[in-house]
This record gives structure tokens, sequence and C-alpha cells, in this order.
């Protein structure tokens, strides 16, 4: 059995992801491309205890991230986020991120009470910082570059991008930097407020550029982006280039403490993904429950097929136990 016949046996079991039988949905939650809104269903990555409260909520559910069994999650840091003191240059200011705007949309935010939402992204969270401190990636990639994408658009592949950052830029030890790769949609620099800088694509076409020049600081202390910048032809080339490969490294190392997450198109839609998979040491897969078809992700693993997926993501999932709760489940990819 190949590798992708074992992932397809264990992800998925049918037609269609695993809770197409679920009862129907309650009205769809604000999109999550804040700019302009959409259809997008209020999404939630998975905990690991089925003996959790309900949510108020449309939840959705899981996320399997192979890694070995994460510590115990920290609560969240509740304390209002400060400009960050950095040695890097920020790009002109601090920005100055809208929570208010992105809690409207469905995005966890710093000073939010606990929600079923913030502890499944917790959860998530912790296997991917517990993959990165055992650099348990194969062929010496860095477990601190994390690619996260999905098979079609509209999966909600920049909404657990983002809510992944804020969740890892709560932490006391970690910082984060977010980088926009989708030249054509730019949803994660929109709901940062940062799309009409220049960023990595204006980084990898002009050799004058400096990455310390396009860093922007961010209102939340240990968050840091890097938006998607201008676009332009041959964006594909740039991501696949030696100077994307260079910059990859630089950004690794730079600093011990840092998590790069890469906000990536899907792989069906472009080549993005397939171009950018083989710089980073883990992939996350986000699936919409109930959408999503078997062959549909058969492909997308063969287009992945020399790279490790560390997870995915079941998006948009709500089946209900006998405690009438929102129920989740793991599903691992290899």
């Amino acid at each position: 059995m190949s590798s992708i016949e074992r992932a397809m046996d264990k992800m998925l079991g049918g037609e269609t992801a695993p809770d197409a039988a679920a009862p129907p949905q309650s009205p769809a939650a604000p999109r999550v491309e804040p700019e302009p809104p959409g259809d997008q269903t209020q999404t939630v990555a998975a905990s690991l205890s089925a003996d959790v409260g309900p949510s108020a909520a449309p939840m959705a559910a899981a996320a399997a991230i192979a890694a070995p069994t994460a510590p115990a999650t920290a609560a969240p840091r509740t304390d209002s986020p400060k400009p960050a003191a950095s040695n890097e240059r920020s790009n002109e200011r601090v920005a100055q991120i809208d929570f208010t705007r992105l809690a409207a949309a469905g995005f966890l935010t710093p000073n939010q009470a606990t929600t079923r939402q913030s502890e499944e992204y917790q959860q998530i969270k912790r296997r991917l910082l517990n993959n990165i401190a055992l650099g348990a990636a194969n062929d010496g990639k860095a477990t601190n570059l994390i690619l996260i994408t999905s098979s079609v658009p509209g999966e909600g592949k920049t909404f657990t991008s983002v809510n992944l950052a804020i969740s890892i830029a709560m932490e006391v030890d970690h910082t984060v930097l977010l980088v926009d790769t989708d030249i054509m949609k730019r949803d994660t620099s929109r709901a940062m407020g940062v799309s009409e800088r220049k960023g990595l694509f204006d980084l990898l076409a002009n050799p004058a550029l400096k990455l310390e020049d396009l860093l922007v600081r961010t209102s939340m202390k240990n968050l840091v982006l890097l938006p998607v910048g201008t676009p332009r032809d041959g964006s594909t080339e740039l991501l696949a280039s030696m100077r994307m490969r260079e910059l990859a490294k630089e950004i690794a190392t730079r600093y011990h403490d840092r998590v790069v997450l890469f906000d990536s198109p899907p792989v069906l839609a472009t080549t993005t993904a397939a171009a950018l998979a083989p710089l980073v040491g883990q992939l996350v897969l986000v699936a919409e429950a109930g959408s999503t078809k078997q062959e549909t992700i058969k492909e997308t693993l063969q287009r992945l097929d020399r790279v490790t997926i560390t997870g995915v993501v079941l998006n948009k999932s709500k089946q209900v136990t006998t405690k009438s709760y929102d129920y989740y489940g793991y599903y691992r990819s290899q």
C-alpha cells in the first residue's frame, strides 16, 4: 500500500470528510477572508479531551499533528499586547492590529475569555511547538518553518494561519513571523492591515532590499509580519528561486525562539504550495469537513508526494455527541 493510500485510509473513510453525516449547520459565521465578508463558517481546531463543555458558537473540529504527546497546555496570556522591543528595523511604524474587527470575523484575540476555540488551537499549537523542540523533521529541514495550506479555496487555511499565529504569539518563550505568500488573494495581509506594504515578493524580486526593511512589528508583542507585497508575474518562479531558499534559511536561524508560519495558496489552485513545501520542516493541511472529497485529498497528496504532512486540521465540523457537545477527531497523515 502506498503512502498516499495509507494516508487516505487514516484520514478519510468515504466520499467526503468524516463528518458528512453531521446534522445541518447553523447559519455560517463570517468568512475567513475579512475583506470582503463571506460565508466562512467559524472554525475551531481540536482539543484532546472529549469531556469538554459546550460552546456558544458553531464549532469546527479536528486536528492531527504527528507528534509525541504534547505537554500540558499553558493558559493564554491575558495582558494587553504592547509594541515589542526588537533589534529588527520595522517597516515604517508598528502596525496596529484591529482585534475588534478580527473578533467580529470569528478570529482569536489575545484578551478574550478562554473558549473552546482557543483551547483547540492551544492543542494544535502545542504539538507544533513540541515538534520544534524535538527537531522532528526529516532531511534536516527546519521544524520552525511551518507551511499551512489546503486543497482548494474556502477550506479555512488563512483562518487557521492567523489563529495559530495569534495563539503562538501569546507564548512567553516564542515569537511568530507570519508570512503571506498568497499573491492573488492577500487575505492574511488584509486581515492584519498591511496589504498595501511592500513584502515577500518585493524582497524576492529586488536584491537591493533587505529582510529587516520589510518586516512589520505589530501591536501584539510577539507577532511580526511579512506582507505578501506587490503583485507581479512569475510569483511561483520567485518562490522556487535560490533567493527564496536563502531567505527561508535566514528566517529559520536568525532568532532561536521564532516560529515562522507561511500562509500558502491551496495546493490544487496554484503551484505555490508545491514550491514552498520542500523548504519547510512541518506542513499542516486544512480540509473542510463534509465538503472536501476523498479524491480531492488524494490528488493533493499526490502533488505533495515527496513532502511529509505533519497533520490535518479538519475544519467547519459539527458532530454532536450524546452529551450534545461538539465532537472532534484525529486523523493522522502518515
